[in-house]
Parts: C-alpha cells; sequence; structure tokens
C-alpha cells in the first residue's frame, strides 16, 4: 500500500491532470449544486411533506460543508417563499444543469484510470443522470434512516441517561456508522464509475483511505475557517470563495483515492504475472 500512495502523490501532484479536473469538478459543482438542491426537493417532496423535507435535504446536504453556504440558503428559502412549483421545462432545465458535477467527476475518475475508450458524448450524458438518480435515491434512504434514528435515538437517551458512559460510547459509534457509509458511498463511486474492469477488492483501501483524509481535510479546513477566513473576508463573495475552495480540495482528495485505487489493482496485476523467462547464456 506504500507503493500504491507514493504513486498516487504523484500522479496527482506531477503527472497528470487531476488538479485541472479538480478545479473543473469545483466549476461544475458551483453551477449545479443549486439546481440539484431544488431538484431533490421537487422529488421527494412528493413523498413527505414539502417544508419538512426541504429542511432535512438542507441539513443532510451541508453537513457535509465546514460551514453552511449562506447564498445557497438564501436561494433556498427564496425557493420556500414562491412555493412555485416546476413545470416540465423546468425540471428538465433542473436536471441537465443538475448533471455538470457528475459528468466532471465521470471524466475525472476515468481520466485517473488512463481509460482508453471513453463513453460517448450521449453514454456520458445517460451515465450522468444515472449518478444524479443515484445521488437522489441515496439521499431519500438517508431521510429514512435519520427519521428512524430520530425515534430510537430518544428511546436510547432515556435508557442511557443514567449512564453517560454509555452516552459516548453511543456517539461513537453514530460517528463509526457515519464514516463506514462515507466510505460505501466512495467504494461505489470507484467501482461503478471508471469505463474499464475494476476488481471489488481492489476498491475498498482506498476507498477507506478517501475517507480518512476526507476527514481530515474536513477538520481542517473548518478549524481554518474558524480561526482566518471569517474573521478577514466578509459577505457573499467569501462565502462563494470558501465554497469553489472546499470542493477543489474534496475533489483532490477523491482523484487521489482514485489513483490510489488505480496504482495498488496494477501492483496486484503486477505480482499476479508471472516474470517473463529469462534466456540462458
Amino acid at each position: 500500500m506504500g507503493r500504491a500512495a507514493r504513486r498516487a502523490l504523484i500522479e496527482v501532484a506531477y503527472s497528470s491532470d487531476d488538479l485541472t479536473h479538480a478545479a473543473s469538478i469545483a466549476y461544475y459543482a458551483l453551477l449545479s449544486f443549486l439546481p440539484f438542491l431544488l431538484l431533490a426537493f421537487s422529488v421527494l417532496g412528493s413523498f413527505e411533506a414539502g417544508q419538512h423535507v426541504r429542511d432535512r435535504v438542507l441539513e443532510v446536504v451541508l453537513g457535509y460543508f465546514p460551514a453552511p453556504p449562506d447564498f445557497i440558503a438564501s436561494q433556498v428559502d427564496l425557493f420556500r417563499q414562491t412555493g412555485s412549483r416546476l413545470g416540465v421545462v423546468s425540471l428538465l432545465a433542473l436536471v441537465w444543469a443538475s448533471m455538470g458535477v457528475f459528468g466532471a467527476i465521470s471524466t475525472a475518475v476515468n481520466h485517473a484510470w488512463s481509460v482508453q475508450r471513453p463513453r460517448s458524448f450521449w453514454g456520458h450524458r445517460l451515465f450522468s443522470f444515472l449518478m444524479m438518480a443515484a445521488a437522489v435515491v441515496l439521499l431519500f434512504v438517508v431521510l429514512v434512516v435519520l427519521s428512524v434514528s430520530k425515534i430510537t435515538g430518544n428511546a436510547w437517551s432515556a435508557m442511557l441517561s443514567p449512564f453517560p458512559w454509555l452516552a459516548v460510547v453511543h456517539g461513537w459509534g453514530g460517528r463509526a456508522v457515519a464514516f463506514l457509509l462515507f466510505a460505501l458511498v466512495v467504494g461505489l463511486v470507484f467501482y461503478f464509475v471508471p469505463n474499464t474492469k475494476v476488481r471489488l477488492r481492489d476498491v475498498w483501501p482506498g476507498a477507506v483511505i478517501t475517507a480518512l483524509a476526507w476527514r481530515g481535510a474536513f477538520e481542517g479546513f473548518s478549524w481554518y475557517l474558524r480561526r482566518w477566513a471569517m474573521s478577514s473576508i466578509h459577505g457573499s463573495i467569501a462565502t462563494v470563495i470558501w465554497f469553489l475552495l472546499w470542493i477543489y480540495i474534496s475533489a483532490v482528495v477523491l482523484l487521489y483515492g482514485v489513483e490510489f485505487t488505480a496504482a495498488f489493482a496494477r501492483i496486484r496485476r503486477e505480482r499476479r504475472e508471472p516474470a517473463p523467462p529469462t534466456n540462458a547464456s
């Protein structure tokens, strides 16, 4: 794993265009994030009360940001106040706009794997749509899990109140589950997104390392925002800047995980292949 880690670092920093692809993901995220949220609101709102769904979706999604993006929250509030329903044309426009960041991720992951035959234009668009649909389904599953855990959590809190140390263990158990779920999602991205054959056993080491690196970056960037960024720059422009910066950092971590997975798979394949015969003199 040490060789794979070094190869991945060299690929990200020097030998490939991963940093350029990370910047592309950040740019498309800025354009696609709000349309994706509005699309998720419109789709998930048909299953539950609309206002409740919007609050929970916003809570889940913004939980992956070191601080809530003000420009996103203001646009969501405006959407709530208008209460307008999406027509067919508006829904198609949101779908097309939301696919931008998923298409950028797909392109970056295939580039990191050195895929020789990328998907066609419409195949690429279809795959981006499937990624977006999977993200909406994942949001729905998370909302269901949160609703169930909130009910059971109240019962557990009452039961654990006489034992504070058990409450601490229960809290750490929740964090471990959240970490494993994040690693699972990253592993699925590493397995399904590349347009090439990927072995499932080669995916999970990279997924765990990516989840650990992302969590470390999250804590470090949160500390940076609390100590320096928010005190030096104010207003909406600051929010846009740190939004782009955070997505860029997250994309770099993701592509490092992809490069690690690809290097890990190549090293395992090299070890399995027999050495070429040598001619005796």
